[in-house]
C-alpha cells in the first residue's frame, strides 16, 4: 500500500455527507479562504487559512472534512489523478527518479526506503477500501495536533477546538517503529533503466543521513548548499565554467525523524558517463578533506537562511513551521532555528562531511534509457568506482587535513540555543503601520510583525501608463528595469538585481498607476537592503550602454506577454475600454517604442518621477519601527527632493453606447469581457464595487449560480480593476465557441442587470450576506504577509487613501447595504430600467474562426 498516505490526504477535505466533491473548498474559498494538503514520512498535514473573523467557520470546515470524509470510488478515483499528476512531475527527470533506486537500496527493509515518489502503477493499484482502511487506523483523535497562528489568543481558540473536533474518531495512537540499519561495506554499485516517461541519464549518489532537529542535520543542509543547491554551489561554478563533465545537478535531502537520505545526482551525456563519475566522486572528495573558503560558506549559510525563512513569509508557513515542530516533540524549536543555523561554522562542514559523505556507506546508481544502461555492468561499475576512490582519496589527503570539530562540541553549541527556548509566548503580534514624512518628501510607512524573522522592504512611486502616450509607452518598464540593472557599488561585480535577490525575495512590480521593487530578508538584514535600494534610485547607471541592454530584456519581456494567449484575453478589455487616458496602453510597451524611444526619454522619465515626494518607503516585519526613519533617510538622502510635477495626465471623456473589439486567440475557446464605468480609487463607492464584484463572480456568486451549473460556460469571474482615475468592474466568462458566446454573453448582461435593479432582501439576502463576507475577507487574505501588507499599504498612501484604509476598506464592505447596490448601480450600470449605462465589450475568439 505505498503512496496511501498520500492518497488519503487528497480524498480527506474533497467530499463529506453534507458536501458534495469540491464542495468544501468552495466554502473556504466563499470565506476568502485558502487550503493545502501534503503528506510527509510521519505526518498529513491539512492547512486552513482564513480571516480571524472566520475561524469558527474554518474550523468547523476542516473538522468536517478530516472528522466525515467521503471515501468512495469516484472520490478516491479523483485523488488518484492529483497524486499521479504530482508523480509523473516528480519522476519526469532521471536525477529525481533515481533517488528512488537509491533509497530503496540504502534503506533496505526500513520504512526509510520509502520511494520519493510512488509510481504510478503502485498508486492506480489502490482500492478504496485500502483508503478506508488506513483512514481509520490513523485519523483518530490520539493522533490529532491543531496548532492555529494568527489574529487570535488562545483563550478564545481552545474551546473552539474542542467543539470543532469533539466528533473525532478515537483509536490508537501511533507508535514509532524502531529499526537499526545493518552496517554494509560500500558503495554499492546499481544499474537501473528509466522509467517510462523520465528522460535524461543521471549518476546519483545517495548516504545515510541524520535524525530530523539533530545539529548534524543543520550542519549537513548547509553543505548541500555549499556543493549542489546555491546558485553559487561548487557544482553550478563548475557547469558555468564551462569545464564540467555534466549538465545540471540536483541534491536531495530528505531528513526524516529516524534518518534519511542526502543524495546527490548529475544529469550526464551518456558519451561522458566516466567523466560524470569523475566530477561526482571529485565533489565529494573534496567536500571531505578540502578547504572551505569564507565566501562559499556565507553564501551557503545565506542561501539557506533565505530559503528556510521565506518559507515562512504568510501564515501558512508560519503555521507549517509550527505545526511540525509542535507534531513531532520539538515545541519551540523553529523559533530558534535561526540561532542554530548561524551557530553553524566551517569546522561544522567539513566535519558531517567526513561523517556521513561516507562511500563506504553509500549507494551509487546510474539511470537512463536502455541503450545506455545495456553498456554498463554493474559489478565493472563497482569496480571502477572503488578504484577512483582509492586514487581520489589518495590525492586530496596529501598533507595537513582539514580541521574538523568534534561530535560532542558541535552537537552542544548547535544545541545551546533550544535550551533557550523562553517558557513563556513570545508576541507574535502585528502593530498598527505608522507612517511619517520625511525631510525631501518621501513618506515613510512602518510596521512591526514578529511572526517570523523576516521584514519586507518597499519603495513604490506614482507612475505607469496612467502617464505615458503613444511615444513614451513603455517608459517606465524601461526606467524600472533599467535601475535594476545599473550596477550596486556596494556589491563589486553585480547588479542591484543580483544583490537584492541575494539578500532574499526580490519582486519588481508596475501597476497602472504606480511602479516599484520590494524584497523580503532576514530581520538582520533590513539595514542593508533599503541601502542598497537607496542607492540605486539615487545613482543608476542611465548611461546609453545600461538602457540598450535593458530594451533587449524588455522586449524580450514583451515577446513573452504577447505571446501568453490568457495575458491577451485578459489585456483587450483595455484599449476596448479607453480611447485617450493611458490606461488603454500595455505596460511593457510596443515593439515601436522600445526601440526608438530616445535615451533623453528614459532619463527625462527618472528625473520627473524618481524625487522625494513621489516615494513611499514600506518596511513591515520583524523590527524595531523606531530605528527605520534615520536609516530611510541617510539611504534616500541623494535622491532629487524636486517637487513631483507629472505633467498633463490624458483623462478619457465621457461616451455613450458601446465600444466593442475581438481577436483571434489560441485553443478553441472564446473569452467575452464586460467593463462598465466606474469610480476613482477615492470614492466612498469603492466598497459597494467590491461587493458588487463578489455577487456576481464569487465562488457563490451569480455568474457560478447561473452559468457555471448550465454547462455552457468553462470558467466565469469578476474583478474591481483597482485604479486612480477610474476602478471598474470587468466581468469574464470564458465558453466553448463562438456559437456558444451570444447566449452567455446575454445571461452575463442580465446578470449585471440584477445587481443594479434587484433589492437584495428576503430570499435574495443570504447573496448579498455572502457577497459581502467573500469580498471583505478576500481583501483581508491579501494582507496575510509583510509583502503584501507593504503593497497595499504603498498603494493606499501614493493614492491618498489614508494610511488606516486597509483596515477600513472591508469594514466598509461590511457595511455595504442592498440600497447602496441600487445607488451605484443606477449609476454606473444601467440608465433606467431599460437601458444600460455605457460599456465596453471585447471578445477573443478561436483562430479558426
Amino acid at each position: 500500500d505505498r503512496g496511501i498516505s498520500a492518497l488519503a490526504a487528497q480524498c480527506v477535505m474533497d467530499a463529506t455527507p453534507r458536501h458534495p466533491s469540491g464542495e468544501l473548498q468552495k466554502e473556504l474559498l466563499a470565506l476568502g479562504g485558502r487550503f493545502k494538503s501534503e503528506s510527509g514520512y510521519d505526518y498529513s498535514y491539512f492547512d486552513v487559512t482564513v480571516p480571524a473573523r472566520s475561524v469558527t467557520q474554518g474550523l468547523a470546515l476542516l473538522s468536517e472534512g478530516l472528522i466525515q470524509p467521503q471515501l468512495d470510488a469516484p472520490v478516491v478515483d479523483q485523488a488518484k489523478g492529483r497524486v499521479q499528476s504530482a508523480v509523473r512531475a516528480t519522476l519526469s527527470s532521471a536525477a529525481r527518479a533515481a533517488v528512488n533506486a537509491v533509497r530503496a537500496e540504502l534503506h533496505k527493509g526500513t520504512p526509510l526506503a520509502a520511494p520519493l515518489a510512488v509510481p504510478e502503477p503502485e498508486i492506480s493499484a489502490l482500492t478504496p477500501t485500502l483508503v478506508e482502511r488506513f483512514y481509520r487506523t490513523h485519523y483518530v483523535a490520539e493522533n490529532l495536533t491543531v496548532v492555529i497562528t494568527g489574529d487570535v489568543t488562545a483563550e478564545d481558540v481552545v474551546p473552539m477546538i474542542a467543539a470543532a473536533f469533539q466528533d473525532m474518531p478515537r483509536g490508537k495512537a501511533a507508535s514509532r517503529s524502531r529499526f537499526r540499519q545493518k552496517a554494509t561495506q560500500g558503495p554499492r554499485c546499481l544499474v537501473v533503466r528509466s522509467p517510462e516517461r523520465t528522460s535524461g541519464t543521471t549518476i546519483s549518489v545517495g548516504f545515510p543521513a541524520p535524525a530530523w532537529g539533530t545539529g548534524d542535520a543543520i550542519a549537513l543542509d548547509l553543505l548541500m548548499a555549499m556543493l549542489v543547491d546555491s546558485p553559487t554551489s561548487r557544482a553550478e561554478r563548475s557547469i558555468n565554467s564551462g569545464s564540467a563533465d555534466f549538465s545540471s545537478v540536483e541534491g536531495a535531502h530528505d531528513i526524516e525523524t529516524d534518518g534519511g537520505t542526502v543524495s546527490i545526482s548529475l544529469i550526464v551525456d551518456p558519451a561522458r558517463l566516466e567523466g560524470g563519475e569523475d566530477a561526482l566522486l571529485t565533489l565529494i572528495e573534496q567536500a571531505r578533506s578540502g578547504p572551505i573558503t569564507d565566501e562559499e560558506f556565507v553564501d551557503a549559510l545565506r542561501h539557506v537562511e533565505r530559503r528556510d525563512l521565506l518559507a515562512r513569509a504568510d501564515l501558512n508557513g508560519v503555521g507549517g513551521a509550527t505545526a511540525l515542530a509542535v507534531l513531532r516533540g520539538a515545541s519551540g524549536s523553529d523559533e530558534v532555528y535561526l540561532d542554530r543555523l548561524k551557530a553553524v561554522r566551517k569546522g561544522d562542514l567539513t566535519a558531517v562531511a567526513r561523517k556521513y559523505l561516507d562511500l563506504k556507506k553509500a549507494v551509487l546508481v546510474v539511470m537512463g534509457p536502455d541503450n545506455v544502461t545495456a553498456n554498463v555492468g554493474a559489478s565493472a561499475l563497482e569496480r571502477r568506482v572503488r578504484d577512483k576512490q582509492a586514487v581520489f582519496e589518495a590525492a586530496f589527503r596529501i598533507g595537513p587535513q582539514v580541521p574538523a570539530s568534534t561530535d560532542a562540541e558541535r552537537t552542544s553549541r548547535l544545541d545551546a540555543p533550544l535550551k533557550a527556548i523562553s517558557p513563556q509566548p513570545i508576541d507574535a503580534g502585528r502593530s498598527r503601520v505608522a507612517r511619517v514624512v520625511l525631510p525631501g518628501g518621501a513618506r515613510l510607512l512602518t510596521g512591526e510583525d514578529h511572526s517570523a524573522p523576516l521584514v519586507a522592504v518597499a519603495v513604490y512611486l506614482m507612475g505607469g501608463v496612467r502617464y505615458e502616450s503613444d511615444d513614451t509607452n513603455g517608459a517606465t518598464a524601461l526606467l524600472r528595469e533599467t535601475l535594476l540593472n545599473s550596477n550596486d557599488p556596494k556589491e563589486p561585480g553585480l547588479t542591484y538585481r543580483q544583490s537584492l535577490a541575494g539578500m532574499g525575495a526580490l519582486v519588481s512590480s508596475q501597476d497602472r498607476d504606480m511602479w516599484g521593487c520590494a524584497v523580503v530578508v532576514p530581520s538582520d538584514s533590513w539595514r542593508e537592503a533599503i541601502q542598497h535600494m537607496g542607492s540605486m534610485f539615487a545613482h543608476p547607471d542611465l548611461d546609453t550602454m545600461t538602457v540598450d541592454a535593458t530594451r533587449i530584456q524588455v522586449l524580450e519581456a514583451l515577446d513573452r506577454w504577447l505571446q501568453d494567449d490568457q495575458a491577451q484575453r485578459e489585456r483587450l478589455i483595455f484599449p476596448t475600454k479607453y480611447q485617450v487616458s493611458g490606461y488603454r496602453l500595455p505596460s511593457l510597451g510596443s515593439h515601436r517604442t522600445l526601440v526608438r524611444m530616445p535615451h533623453a526619454t528614459v532619463e527625462d522619465w527618472y528625473r520627473k518621477f524618481v524625487v522625494q515626494p513621489n516615494i513611499v518607503v514600506c518596511i513591515i516585519g520583524d523590527l524595531n519601527m523606531a530605528e527605520a526613519q534615520p536609516v530611510v533617510e541617510q539611504a534616500f538622502r541623494d535622491v532629487s527632493a524636486s517637487p513631483f510635477r507629472p505633467g498633463t495626465v490624458a483623462q478619457e471623456g465621457y461616451f455613450d453606447g458601446v465600444r466593442e473589439k475581438w481577436e483571434l486567440g489560441q485553443g478553441s475557446n472564446s473569452t467575452v469581457s464586460v467593463a462598465f464605468n466606474g469610480p476613482p480609487a477615492r470614492s466612498p463607492d469603492i466598497s459597494a464595487f467590491y461587493v458588487i464584484a463578489s455577487l456576481l463572480g464569487g465562488p457563490k456568486g451569480w455568474l457560478e449560480q447561473y452559468i457555471m451549473k448550465t454547462g455552457g460556460a468553462k470558467g466565469a469571474n469578476a474583478i474591481v480593476s483597482h485604479a486612480l482615475d477610474e476602478s471598474p468592474i470587468i466581468a469574464s466568462i470564458t465558453v466553448g465557441g463562438p456559437l456558444q458566446e451570444q447566449d452567455m454573453v446575454k445571461l452575463l448582461y442580465r446578470q449585471i442587470k440584477k445587481a443594479a435593479l434587484l433589492q437584495l432582501v428576503g430570499e435574495l439576502a443570504p447573496d448579498l450576506e455572502n457577497a459581502k463576507i467573500h469580498a471583505s475577507g478576500s481583501y483581508l487574505m491579501s494582507l496575510d504577509s509583510d509583502l503584501t501588507r507593504a503593497f497595499q499599504y504603498g498603494r493606499a498612501e501614493l493614492f491618498g487613501l489614508g494610511v488606516d484604509y486597509p483596515i477600513l476598506l472591508p469594514a466598509r464592505i461590511d457595511g455595504v447595504t442592498s440600497e447602496d447596490l441600487l445607488r451605484v448601480g443606477l449609476i454606473y450600470f444601467q440608465k433606467d430600467q431599460w437601458e444600460q449605462a455605457p460599456h465596453a465589450i471585447c471578445e477573443t475568439r478561436p483562430g479558426g474562426w
